[in-house]
């Protein structure tokens, strides 16, 4: 049984409430370019940066702050904020992110949700960082399409017809990641669907996408029969590169040093870093914020996926700087 709670606002009205200045619509433009531009150029390594999901707007404004300072002296990085504004669960159990924000009596308000999710993209924009965000709930891109920068469909949507139709129309970086089973040939399935043109059903339209050629492979593991499988060793990531050659696809690669691939023990991306960079990758995500750990009720901790903390997180971006090659 279905019971409608509440009408959602038009796209238009969340952006009207939450609107852009030409100066920052100018600036978004600017960072699209500048990450669509290095797809191709990987003139920089890129980083995707931030906790599990974005939750406490004072707790997500001082991490961005900390950000944007460290990305000024990571001159070879290409460093992005991660603001998740919705997340899954295995078991559908758990913080469901920003956009399902609680009311005063402590009803999930998605309206009020969706409102402090765009405050929280515009105040990152403003300080010059992009923003990525998971493509999770289709019906929500409207209302951020004119904010994010990146986006990312995630290891239980990617084979999705839906997300991968929806993905096939963007006109930014999009990540596309290997399914929970860590079954690389699955994900490259799914970026082949997302790179080439789409019609599809949405909303009552037929909608014509002519392909995302600027979407990627993310690895981020696997489990399977009760254990964790890492994929982002050399070795991986050449059969990885292997099949995305031989079907014409980007061979771009990041590496999700988290998840699966951690064993989901954050502390563990520190090494994963290493690897990654060795491997021949293009760019990874980290999962981090304020204070190490995990926690409901603490400020600036991770409520979702064990986290790393900023003080580890700067100095992981300082190494990485460093190894890179001018």
């Amino acid at each position: 049984m279905f019971t409608k709670q509440k009408k959602l606002y038009s796209a238009e009205k969340y952006k009207n409430s939450v609107p852009l200045s030409e100066e920052l619509r100018a600036k978004k433009r600017l960072l699209d370019e500048q990450l669509v531009d290095n797809m191709t150029s990987r003139k920089k390594f890129v980083v995707v940066c931030g906790p599990c999901a974005a939750d406490d707007p004072a707790a997500m404004e001082e991490y961005l702050v900390k950000l944007e300072r460290a990305s000024q002296a990571c001159s070879k990085l290409l460093i992005v904020a991660r603001i998740y504004t919705a997340k899954p669960h295995s078991n559908g159990e758990g913080y469901k992110g920003t956009a399902f924000q609680l009311s005063r009596d402590d009803e999930i308000d998605i309206n009020d949700g969706i409102m402090r999710c765009r405050r929280m993209m515009t105040g990152c924009l403003k300080l010059g960082l992009p923003v990525a965000d998971e493509l999770l709930y289709p019906e929500l891109y409207e209302c951020f399409d004119d904010l994010v920068n990146y986006w990312f469909v995630g290891a239980r949507s990617s084979e999705d017809a839906l997300h991968r139709d929806i993905a096939s129309g963007l006109d930014v970086c999009c990540g596309i990641k290997n399914p929970t089973d860590g079954d690389v040939e699955k994900v490259v399935n799914s970026l082949y669907a997302v790179a080439s043109p789409r019609i599809f059903p949405y909303k009552g339209t037929q909608i014509a996408a002519s392909g995302c050629k600027t979407a990627h492979i993310v690895l981020r593991g696997g489990y399977r029969s009760g254990a964790y499988m890492s994929n982002i060793d050399g070795k991986s990531v050449e059969i990885a590169k292997s099949m995305l050659r031989e079907r014409g696809l980007n061979d771009f690669v990041m590496a999700d040093l988290n998840h699966a691939n951690s064993g989901k023990n954050a502390l563990n991306q520190i090494a994963n870093a290493e690897i990654a960079l060795k491997s021949g990758v293009n760019g990874i995500m980290m999962e981090s914020y304020l204070y190490s750990g995990a926690r409901s009720d603490k400020y600036g901790v991770s409520k979702t996926d064990d986290c790393l903390s900023f003080e580890m997180t700067e100095s992981l971006l300082k190494f990485l700087n460093e190894q890179l090659e001018d």
